[in-house]
């Protein structure tokens, strides 16, 4: 069977063949049957797939200008300590061998990541990290700044995610929670500010002095336009003053949503029309151990009072970008949501701890509580916190993947248990199972309605491998490809990669009958922190590129075929 798109190919490419030379006889024919129609191609085989890795969401796709806004960055993971630039896991039981790993992830020096604090010397203020009155018990931190000698106004600096991009006549969206000591009898201004230190925006902050918490908000209009620039807050009185959090955001974000995302890449991703979102990971869904997993709950509510979490690809990630705001752009894009649930396991490449057997029902429970967020009605707690969140309308879940990259034993028995539970209370749900090449398949368990295969290869398995779901079985199940990419021998990526990666795409629609969903992997990289080699789309603070292979999916999902037809063609 070949698409149509591939028909259309095949007829252009004979037709060059024959008019290069006429008189030479043609030993081959291409016969297409167009009245044999084979496998459809599903109109949701292309989504995308979404991890908190390399700056994807913090610094990416997240809007948010500030680094370090709650001061939560060197909180650690329970159980965990840091050697120098190193954070070393606790130790815990891989589960399938009982072996205890020896790891390490990469940890910042810096007393306080992302700020730095300027005076008249480095005796006119100091500042520290303290837990002293909390605004949010969820994200205890605060900066603590002991101001001795204003006669030079002290600024508290933050740096951006490698700077911050300030454009003439833009506005910003200042927040910060901020409190002073009764003799603090100054101002706090706040300042945009240019690499160079020149003031492209200032306001002053109304606040009370005496001790109790300020929650301010400022627009900022910038007067010039810097792609390093930075932020500042300006204290001109000796005395004492603790920052809560400090936010800043463009106010023009995708479709103008506060607490939103960043305009120019969400627009890339809309560029590839996708039919899902999967979200929350990736490997950060169960985390170096089950300890440092992401919780979609801590995700939820004022984006001040969430914690934050230690990402397994070596930075905090903010909540900023959570479960509401995941739904939120699938209904604006009109693509359906897939959630990753933890089955209690953690990374399997990493620690690979496992909950005890009475623990199993919290995590089926958190499953069953984040479908409902997504689904129920507002007579439901959890349909009701969506509601007081501000959307009492049900969101576009469609997708639960259970596990994530896990195999084994064990992984199979928790797989029929949230199977179904899951399934006896949602049937309209697709639910998944993980197929990794470290396993037999999916004999092991009772039923799945999709199974999600993984590659990440060289060009040349593409090549040789397009017709590999030639031979998978039919009828048990459907292949969601949840993460693919040539990412071997390419570097950073090149059109040889891309051009696999088509041929690839190719073998799949041409067995449309079984695989109905892709997604590439992984999808972003800020072009400061490559955890991992080879990503679809570039972002630095003033720009987004997509790569060859961006294309190739754009390509892809602009032109995907309603269905196959017959032909002599042999792959």
């Amino acid at each position: 069977m070949i698409g149509i798109k591939q028909f259309v190919y095949s007829c252009v490419l004979g037709s060059l063949v024959i008019s290069c030379d006429t008189t030479q006889r043609v030993k081959e024919e291409i016969v297409i049957n167009l009245q044999e129609r084979g496998a459809t191609i599903s109109p949701s085989m292309y989504g995308v797939f979404f991890e908190e890795i390399n700056h994807a969401g913090d610094g990416g796709l997240y809007a948010e200008l500030v680094q370090n806004r709650s001061f939560e960055e060197k909180e650690m993971p329970a159980g965990f300590h840091a050697e120098g630039n190193k954070l070393l896991p606790k130790a815990v039981k891989y589960h399938l061998t009982g072996e205890v790993r020896e790891r390490s992830y990469r940890w910042s020096t810096d007393e306080v990541p992302a700020w730095t604090l300027q005076g008249k010397d480095s005796l006119a203020a100091q500042m520290k990290v303290t837990k002293e009155n909390p605004k949010f018990a969820s994200a205890p931190n605060n900066l603590k700044v002991v101001i001795r000698d204003a006669s030079q106004p002290v600024q508290l600096l933050n740096e951006g995610y490698w700077g911050m991009n300030f454009v003439e006549g833009e506005r910003y969206i200042l927040r910060t929670i901020i409190r002073t000591s009764s003799d603090y009898k100054g101002k706090v201004t706040v300042r945009l500010l240019s690499s160079e230190g020149k003031i492209l925006s200032s306001e002053t902050l109304d606040i009370i002095n005496g001790g109790e918490w300020n929650d301010v908000k400022k627009t900022l209009t910038a007067v010039g336009h810097d792609s390093k620039g930075r932020l500042a807050l300006e204290f001109d009185s000796p005395g004492t003053v603790w920052v809560d959090y400090v936010s800043l955001f463009p106010e023009n974000t995708f479709n103008n949503r506060p607490n939103g995302l960043r305009r120019d890449v969400a627009e890339m991703l809309v560029g590839l029309k996708p039919a899902f979102f999967r979200w929350l990971g990736g490997c950060v869904v169960e985390g170096i151990t089950l300890d440092n997993r992401f919780e979609w709950k801590k995700t939820l509510g004022d984006p001040a009072a969430r914690p934050g979490e230690y990402s397994t690809w070596g930075y905090r990630c903010s909540y900023g970008f959570g479960y509401y705001e995941m739904l939120q752009f699938c209904e604006d894009i009109g693509a359906k949501a897939m959630f990753v649930c933890n089955v209690g396991l953690g990374c399997q490449f990493r620690m690979g701890d496992a909950c005890g057997e009475h623990d199993i029902d919290f995590y089926i429970d958190d499953c069953l509580d984040a479908i409902e967020y997504a689904l129920g009605d507002e007579s439901t707690e959890w349909g009701a916190r969506r509601a007081a969140d501000g959307h009492p309308a049900p969101f576009p879940l469609q997708y639960v993947e259970i596990g994530n990259e896990n195999w084994g034993a064990e992984y199979d028995r928790r797989f029929d248990i949230f199977y179904k539970t899951i399934k006896e209370k949602y049937p309209q749900l697709t639910l998944i199972y993980n197929e990794m090449p470290q396993r037999d398949g999916a004999s092991q368990i009772t039923k799945t309605d999709m199974i999600d295969p993984h590659w990440y290869v060289d060009p040349y398995f593409f090549f040789r491998n397009t017709t590999l779901f030639d031979s998978y079985e039919r009828g048990k199940y459907e292949v969601y490809v949840g993460e693919y990419a040539c990412n071997r021998s390419v570097g950073a990526g090149n059109m040889l990669g891309a051009l696999s990666e088509a041929a690839f795409i190719g073998g799949m629609e041409r067995n449309g009958d079984l695989v109905t969903m892709a997604s590439y992997a992984p999808l972003f990289e800020h072009r400061h922190d490559r955890s991992w080699q080879t990503n679809l789309i570039w972002i630095d603070t003033d720009q987004v590129l997509g790569r060859s292979s961006y294309y190739v999916q754009k390509m892809a999902a602009e032109n995907r075929p309603t269905y196959n037809v017959k032909s002599n063609i042999t792959m």
